[in-house]
């Protein structure tokens, strides 16, 4: 060996000269470019991913909004009304005649005067009020008082 061919094998590689510098810059340069390419894409890729997105909300409050106003008419009273009178009529049952049926409310009787406090005359109901009706003083399991048997009275 001689004495150059050492020289030139432990020499570092600073003194290589602008070779070595030259390509460490190129390679740097080219991962910095694959870097921004990569990046770009993923970019893009996501726009695309949210604008799909969007359509898919889009799509989604308008089928709530549908469903919304559906609700709405079929909890509207007309709607109700007539899904009972269909359902009935299926089972073949009517509804009845007008004037059939008579309600009475907790109000003064006709006919009687009112008792202020006893009959629900001159006071609200309240949440713990005894069932009208029984027994007074039997607790409550006594009996209900005689129901009204046969057709209701009329009324003028």
């Amino acid at each position: 060996m001689t004495a150059r061919s050492r020289r030139l094998r432990h020499r570092p590689a600073a003194a290589l000269g602008s070779g070595g510098e030259l390509l460490l810059a190129a390679a740097l340069i080219a991962a910095l470019g694959i870097f921004h390419v990569w990046s770009r894409t993923r970019v893009v890729a996501a726009g695309y991913a949210l604008a799909d997105l969007q359509q898919e909300h889009a799509r989604l409050v308008a089928a709530q909004d549908q469903l919304r106003i559906e609700l709405g008419m079929l909890t509207s009273f007309p709607a109700l009304d007539q899904a009972a009178r269909t359902k009935l009529s299926r089972l073949g049952l009517a509804p009845p005649d007008r004037g059939a049926v008579w309600a009475e409310g907790p109000g003064r009787p006709r006919g009687e005067p009112g008792r202020a406090g006893v009959d629900g005359v001159g006071h609200p109901p309240r949440p713990a009020e005894p069932i009208v009706g029984r027994a007074a003083g039997a607790g409550p399991a006594a009996a209900p008082l005689a129901l009204r048997a046969g057709p209701a009275p009329r009324r003028p």
